[in-house]
């Protein structure tokens, strides 16, 4: 581990690992509400670190006065075959084994598609639903631009992947061309080694494949849907038919905002799930 992230760790008191069923995550906060995050598409199920790891400790802050938060990514090196109904699976496996009541789940991006399937698969162990920047599919050109990142993978062209993933992710050209030019220099780097590359392309097939429309109606919790309306990955007409098919959910749409919405739009967000949780 980097000095850096052991004083940041230090300092917030922040813990990382892996579960007993190997799924990395970052956990603050000591209280006995949980609010258990499912991690976006990530290059490597490793537990947060680095930028990722401040990220994260940013986010969190506004929740610990009330609940434990958690980031949980996915295991490592599974197999070809493995979907996000399994990933599912891993997580309620690890809820009910850490937590004897059921949890706050919240998903951003491909982590909320996959807290659709967790939600309507196992709905005794949550008690309430956070889907942000995702909804029941993707768009088509969100698909074809992770079907571009996928090939680069492949050909182990780890920072084109990555800036490519930024055409998502920014929704100001400026500000994406800036990142992508950085990305492309500096992100095999800043990644480091890649062990299981096929993880990653596996989630990104799940992202791809996905299409939970029929299976809406059976989310039982009341759920909030958050996205940014410039949203390209997962359009604004998406996510609203992911909310209006979730029988006791409510949706907030952020003008001017896209699939970063979580970083650049963070204040807001946090105070808006703040209310729901309370309310």
């Amino acid at each position: 581990m980097k000095e850096k992230d052991k004083k940041v760790k230090n300092k917030y008191n922040v813990d990382t690992g892996f579960s007993v069923d190997g799924l990395p995550y970052a956990r603050i906060g000591n209280h006995p509400n949980i609010l258990f995050n499912l991690e976006a598409l990530s290059f490597k199920n490793e537990p947060s670190s680095g930028i990722a790891l401040r990220l994260f400790i940013k986010f969190a802050q506004a929740f610990t006065d009330e609940y434990t938060v958690y980031l949980v990514g996915r295991k490592q090196n599974v197999p070809e075959s493995y979907t996000f109904e399994d990933m599912a699976d891993d997580y309620a496996k690890m809820i009910r084994r850490e937590f004897k009541e059921p949890v706050i789940i919240m998903g951003v991006s491909t982590g909320g598609q996959i807290a659709q399937y967790l939600a309507a698969n196992h709905p005794d162990i949550v008690q309430k639903l956070i889907i942000i920047s995702t909804a029941y599919r993707v768009s088509e050109k969100g698909a074809e631009i992770e079907n571009q990142v996928a090939e680069y993978f492949k050909q182990e062209k780890y920072g084109k992947a990555f800036a490519t993933m930024l055409d998502l992710i920014w929704s100001s050209r400026i500000a994406r061309s800036i990142a992508k030019f950085l990305t492309r220099i500096f992100g095999k780097m800043v990644m480091g080694k890649i062990e299981y590359p096929n993880d990653l392309l596996t989630e990104i097939r799940g992202d791809i494949e996905m299409n939970f429309k029929d299976r809406l109606k059976e989310i039982q919790a009341p759920t909030l849907v958050l996205s940014g309306e410039s949203d390209i990955e997962y359009t604004a007409d998406l996510v609203r038919e992911t909310a209006e098919s979730i029988p006791n959910a409510k949706l907030i749409l952020y003008k001017d905002y896209g699939h970063n919405l979580s970083m650049a739009n963070r204040k807001q967000l946090q105070k808006d799930i703040l209310e729901f949780l309370k309310s």
